[in-house]
């Protein structure tokens, strides 16, 4: 078989969302498993007319594009294909299809005519961003040049978007650091479209040099702000609670020009965790943390872990557990005995979860796992006192009580409302809830009555934990309440749900008149916006939910409806 070239652009590259209307008759006598790695070509577009045609056919290489012209004179009936030419399987050995018989060749030929390789690296693309695939599992260098020039067509299309939005551009970032100590800043950007859609983009990964000082993320986030061309749209920024933070807005606002406290926005997850921190690990939380990270004996970090409480002696049980094999195989026989012996219909076993240090959220999955596997717990613990008589083993220290598996339920009970708080709270608001702007002052005030109440019912203990911890946790969100008045945002957005109004605000609030007195004198920029939302209708929205939850009960309460209804 002889091949001569047609034409040739070694610097194609592929088009974005292309789509090609591949031609295929006239190509019925091409045996394809004997011309690996080509396919139709897709640049043609002027239909066939030349004589030419009769003698050869239009294709091209699929790893570069490159086009070529196969003269049907040189191929001879049957021959064999160059060695060369066959270092790998073909579609057509895989599926074990006879090129010798027409109706098999015909399927063939259908196959690779109808492989878009433009679609096929769409799809690639995606899943490996998407899904988070390692590059090792394909090719790195071919995928890794792939995502950039994605990544480079979309970005005219986003900068565009950017331009055209109906609202400002308002700007997410944080900064992480990997087990490896590789620093990178993710920046997010929150608008409303040219269409009135609300549209999330992540418009940079940048990797930080250095500490995370607020100078040197400030220049990174003016970095993107720049590079997109948004610096005059630029709305409210949200971030977590660090002091670097508060810097970093602070350089933002001279080079941009905005009042920082105006567009300062806290995450509120991450002041639920601070909050559920400060009940469940008590004062100086980051310094308990770096004890607990810092390396020594198993028998020194257990006694750290032991002056914790309930809480801590369950964190020594459930590692103590995960460290054998053995135990955890022992737990799982107690919790079958167990299942028998209740006769119950679901016999599944369970493993123990595992906490991540002071990580809330773990914390929580660990106590609701031990305190369903409290029978089984108890009972492994205590045969090591039979089993092992010689020495007192370390772990009977961290036996557990009936009062103490207690406290377990009354700190599942007390968390179970900043759980719901916080998956409220997070992710992209859709239908005008989950994660919006106008439930986080009706969210804390939820949350700041809950743990009243939790200090009050446990005031009396006799053990301290939970008394201190309620009101440790009251004080750190009561703390982060108080910050909310430094922007109108939290505020106008409630004022302007058509389900609350004004009137809400001031019914929610009336208890606290020196409240509703400095946000009014700080909401001066929206004294007209607020005389005219006082003529309008106050009759809040009904629920489209006959299922209400507590938090739904909370937002729905007599001191939410308007005055005189």
């Amino acid at each position: 078989m002889r091949f001569m070239i047609y034409a040739s652009n070694p610097t194609r590259e592929i088009a974005d969302d292309a789509s090609f209307a591949v031609d295929h008759v006239g190509y019925e006598g091409i045996d394809w498993n004997r011309v690996s790695g080509y396919s139709i070509s897709k640049r043609r577009k002027r239909p066939r007319t030349s004589w030419i045609w009769e003698h050869g056919y239009d294709i091209e290489k699929d790893s570069s594009g490159h086009r070529f012209w196969l003269f049907t004179h040189h191929i001879n009936k049957d021959g064999p294909m160059p060695a060369q030419r066959k270092k790998q399987r073909t579609l057509l050995d895989m599926i074990d299809l006879d090129s010798h018989q027409p109706r098999e060749q015909a399927l063939m030929n259908a196959f690779v005519a109808s492989f878009e390789p433009i679609r096929f690296q769409q799809l690639l693309i995606r899943w490996v961003t998407c899904d988070n695939i390692p590059f090792h599992k394909l090719e790195s260098p071919t995928i890794r040049q792939w995502i950039v020039r994605s990544f480079d067509r979309h970005k005219g299309v986003v900068t565009e978007l950017l331009s055209r939005s109906l609202s400002r551009i308002n700007v997410s970032f944080d900064a992480w650091s990997s087990r490896k100590f590789t620093s990178l800043l993710g920046l997010t950007v929150h608008f409303l479209d040219d269409e009135g859609r609300f549209r999330t983009f992540l418009l940079g990964l940048p990797r930080i040099e250095g500490r995370h000082s607020g100078e040197n993320l400030a220049d990174r986030v003016s970095e993107i702000i720049h590079e997109y061309g948004f610096e005059s749209r630029v709305g409210y920024f949200v971030t977590d609670n660090a002091e670097s933070n508060d810097t970093c807005l602070g350089h933002l606002s001279s080079e941009i020009g905005f009042r920082k406290q105006h567009r300062r926005l806290r995450c509120c997850g991450h002041i639920i965790n601070l909050v559920a921190r400060s009940i469940l690990f008590g004062t100086d939380v980051d310094a308990f943390e770096e004890d607990c990270q810092a390396e020594k004996e198993i028998q020194d970090d257990m006694k750290l872990w032991r002056c914790k409480g309930p809480i801590g002696k369950l964190h020594n049980i459930v590692h103590w557990v995960q460290r054998s094999g053995q135990r955890i195989e022992k737990l799982h026989k107690l919790q079958s005995i167990e299942n028998i012996a209740l006769n119950l219909e679901d016999q599944t076993t369970y493993d123990v979860i595992v906490d991540n240090a002071t990580r809330w959220n773990s914390s929580e999955a660990m106590m609701e796992r031990g305190y369903q596997l409290r029978n089984a717990l108890d009972s492994l613990v205590q045969a090591e006192v039979t089993e092992r008589s010689r020495k007192k083993p370390a772990i009977i220290d961290d036996r557990m009580s009936v009062e103490d598996w207690s406290v377990i339920a009354e700190y599942l009970a007390i968390l179970k409302p900043l759980k719901i708080a916080t998956k409220r709270l997070e992710g992209r608001p859709k239908e005008g809830k989950f994660g919006a702007v106008w439930e986080v002052l009706l969210t804390m005030e939820w949350l700041l009555k809950h743990l009243e109440d939790s200090k009050l019912r446990h005031e009396r203990d006799e053990e301290p934990f939970l008394r201190i911890g309620c009101n440790l946790g009251w004080m750190k969100l009561d703390q982060y309440y108080a910050l909310t008045e430094d922007s109108p945002a939290y505020l106008a957005a409630l004022v302007l749900h058509p389900a609350f109004r004004w009137s809400t605000v001031e019914s929610q609030w009336a208890e606290h008149p020196d409240w509703l007195d400095r946000v009014s004198r700080k909401t001066t920029d929206l004294d007209d916006f607020m005389a005219s939302i006082r003529k309008l209708s106050t009759q809040p929205a009904p629920s489209a939910s006959a299922m209400r939850n507590e938090y739904a009960e909370w937002t729905s309460v007599p001191a939410l409806v308007a005055d005189g209804n």
